[in-house]
């Protein structure tokens, strides 16, 4: 589904970066892409919805648990990682400088 990977890279126009910037870049773009996913699917929840599902350890749980409750759970991450991408292609000079 979603994944940063080497073919995200390619994606976005970054897949020339060194090795050692890519990783970084990588771990970075996971990390703020998780933090946009988790603004845009809270924004419908009840701060009691909210603590409920950060008590949910497993994996499979947490994510069923929010196809229940927020309805086009799959279509809203994947817009959220297409405008990701978008984001990154549109700044991507600015990234390779």
């Amino acid at each position: 589904m979603i994944r940063v990977d080497d073919n995200f890279m390619m994606e976005v126009g970054l897949g020339d970066m060194p090795e050692a910037e890519a990783r970084a870049f990588i771990d970075h773009a996971e990390e703020e892409l998780e933090v946009r996913v988790g603004q845009k699917l809270s924004e419908n929840l009840s701060d009691a919805e909210l603590i409920e599902f950060t008590q949910i350890e497993d994996a499979m749980e947490a994510r069923n648990w929010l196809e229940n409750k927020i309805p086009g759970f799959q279509e809203v991450v994947l817009k959220v990682f297409r405008d990701f991408k978008d984001e990154i292609r549109a700044q991507r000079s600015q990234i390779l400088a």
